[in-house]
């Protein structure tokens, strides 16, 4: 908003009369042309607000313009002193109709509505009275001075006393009104006051600056005072401006920083938050080694309460004092530590175990306090002793069955030997089959515990670490074939079995040992097989390897392919239950193919049925070569 213009025009002249302007400028603020003589004095001190409106009037009283008076009653009192000094009848003036007094106060109570003027009653009342004093005048025109602007100004009713100037405006806009409004200089002081000002310049034809400022030197030097005081009037209100933008600044800064502090007592408060109420034992240890702080979970821990452990050295607590020392050490050196085991003190004299994971605050390279966290772990590491004792019992349990196994298994080929040879000689001298198929049954069941006790003592070899003992000499794989087959038949199989061998079938080999693969091999066909479905056996030997594949119609489970090679599976299904083997055929088969280098593989789905594969070197690599997955079982 532009600084308020002071019209030269208006300041008192030689002869300390008011000076009419020749035309009357519009109001910047307001939609309503000023179109009468509406002047305002600023005044410091009463006295020269008397002067000027005794001045005022003594020009009208020359012209003959009746005199109307809005003011207080000690401003009446006051001017008609001052006019009665400067020569003039107050008395007669007021007979004649050329002087009415009116009081300020019972004038504004007159037209005043919830604190803010009425026109109507305005006009009633104040236009009334303007009417009366204008007919007494000889030209038409009259003067007056009015107050009730300067009350509202003083009790801060700004709004209201705008009003009553939009309303003098619009009572003299015939002309013949000089209207001169009066306000207490000092009144100007305070935030808000220079808009209102501005205000009250925009309402009125001509602005009269105070004594302080009107009453210098000649028409020249006031009107160079003049021009100072809009420079003047200018920087100020860029000054007042620069004020309202740093204000203004001010308190988005104040804004900003109350939201940061809160943001930060927020931060502060969550972070407090966490450290006491972490469900993990948490604390803080300084240089020296004394704890600085620690949460609920770590006093809880340990049983101790905060007075008893924080300020104490964290050795005090610490079983093994050199895992603290090297704790300590390790920190010092910026080390970072993760899943440290320490042995810690409780207050009831118990022993905790404790992973720490713990680093260090530094400040300038100086060593301030460590972030520690401490999970207790005695429940796992009481887990882990009582695990490792069970394992210590069942190793010595697995040694003493496997043992015992070996020696039964030695103790039974004795008995199982004799009874195989009385069957056999009785099977060759009986003359009916009531005495050759029972024979024959003997020596079959005999056969078949050999080797299920071959299997066992081939088992506990390996599980001891011995391996299978192999005898190597030049093999032809087709014949070992052909030789299960035959025993097979003997015992009285009757299914299909297929052979068919290509290339050199011949390997340097443990034939023993590949009668022994393949018979387990067969077996398996023959008891996961379907119905009469033949057995498919190929041999094929077209390059450095010698491959042996096995094909039945029968299907894998999928839920058994990962365990077929293992021990002890004879319950996998119900057909290899009911054939009365011990499931260590398909173990000991890939233990074999292992010792001579070799590898074996199972495939099986619902088309092609279930192929057994293994490949040989023809000749392997060592006599003794390295056990398969014996390792993979306890020892």
């Amino acid at each position: 908003m532009s600084p308020p213009v002071l019209d030269s025009r208006l300041l008192v002249d030689d002869e300390r009369e008011i000076r009419k302007p020749s035309r009357l400028p519009e109001s910047p603020g307001n939609d309503l042309a000023i179109a009468f003589d509406h002047r305002v004095q600023f005044y410091e001190h009463e006295e020269f607000l008397y002067r000027v409106v005794a001045e005022f009037f003594g020009a009208g009283q020359k012209a003959g313009e009746p005199l109307l008076v809005i003011a207080t009653e000690p401003h009446r009192r006051q001017l008609l002193a001052e006019l009665g000094a400067g020569g003039f009848d107050v008395d007669g003036l007021q007979r004649s109709g050329q002087l009415t007094l009116l009081d300020a106060a019972e004038s504004l109570a007159g037209f005043m509505v919830d604190g803010s003027p009425d026109r109507e009653l305005f006009q009633a009342q104040i236009g009334s009275a303007v009417a009366k004093a204008r007919s007494a005048s000889r030209n038409g025109h009259i003067r007056a001075f009015g107050e009730m602007v300067d009350l509202l100004w003083q009790s801060g009713n700004s709004a209201a006393m705008i009003r009553i100037e939009e309303l003098w405006n619009e009572l003299g806009q015939d002309g013949s009104l000089s209207l001169l409004c009066a306000y207490f200089v000092s009144t100007l002081d305070g935030p808000g006051r220079i808009e209102e000002f501005q205000k009250i310049c925009a309402h009125h034809a001509h602005v009269i600056p105070s004594e302080g400022q009107s009453m210098v030197g000649d028409s020249s030097a006031r009107f160079d005072e003049v021009r100072r005081l809009q420079q003047r009037a200018q920087a100020l209100e860029g000054e007042i401006e620069h004020r309202k933008r740093l204000e203004q600044a001010l308190r988005g800064a104040l804004a900003e920083r109350k939201h940061a502090e809160e943001a930060l007592r927020e931060s502060q408060q969550e972070l407090l938050d966490f450290f006491e109420n972490a469900v993990e034992g948490f604390h803080w240890v300084g240089p020296d080694g004394v704890i600085l702080a620690a949460n609920r979970a770590e006093l809880e821990l340990l049983g101790y309460n905060r007075d008893e452990y924080v300020g104490c050295n964290i050795a005090e607590f610490h079983v093994d004092q050199e895992v603290i020392a090297d704790i300590l050490a390790r920190l010092g050196r910026n080390e970072t530590l993760r899943g440290t085991e320490a042995r810690l003190r409780c207050k009831d004299g118990s022993i905790k175990h404790v992973l720490i994971h713990s680093n260090v605050f530094f400040r300038d390279g100086e060593f301030i306090h460590t972030r520690c966290f401490t999970r207790d772990i005695t429940d796992r590491k009481r887990l882990e002793d009582e695990l490792r004792r069970q394992n210590e019992d069942l190793s010595r349990t697995v040694r003493f069955s496997e043992m015992f196994v070996g020696i039964l298994g030695h103790d039974l080929r004795n008995p199982l030997s004799a009874i195989a040879t009385a069957a056999s000689l009785l099977g060759r001298r009986a003359d009916s089959d009531k005495v050759a198929k029972p024979a024959t049954r003997i020596l079959n069941s005999a056969a078949r515990m050999s080797r299920m006790i071959d299997q066992l003592l081939d088992f506990t070899r390996i599980r001891l670490g011995k391996g299978i003992p192999i005898q190597q000499r030049q093999t032809d794989l087709a014949e070992v074939c052909r030789l299960a087959i035959d025993e097979l038949e003997s015992t009285g199989e009757t299914r299909k079995i297929q052979l068919e061998a290509s290339g050199d079938p011949s390997g340097f080999w443990d034939a023993d040992r590949l009668l022994q693969l393949a018979s387990n091999l067969l077996a398996n066909a023959l008891a996961h097989g379907t119905g009469p479905d033949p057995i498919a056996i190929r041999v094929d030997g077209t390059d450095g390897w010698v491959g042996l594949e096995i094909q039945n119609a029968g299907v894998v489970p999928p839920e058994v392919m990962p365990v077929l090679f293992e021990p002890f599976r004879s319950g996998a299904n119900e057909k290899q239950a009911r054939s009365g083997g011990l499931g260590l055929g398909l173990f000991i088969s890939q233990q074999i193919a292992i010792s001579h280098a070799g590898t074996i593989e199972v495939f099986s789905s619902e088309s092609e049925g279930t192929r057994l594969r293994v490949r040989l070197p023809r000749t392997p690599p060592c006599s003794e070569p390295a056990f398969g997955s014996a390792g993979d079982y306890p020892q």
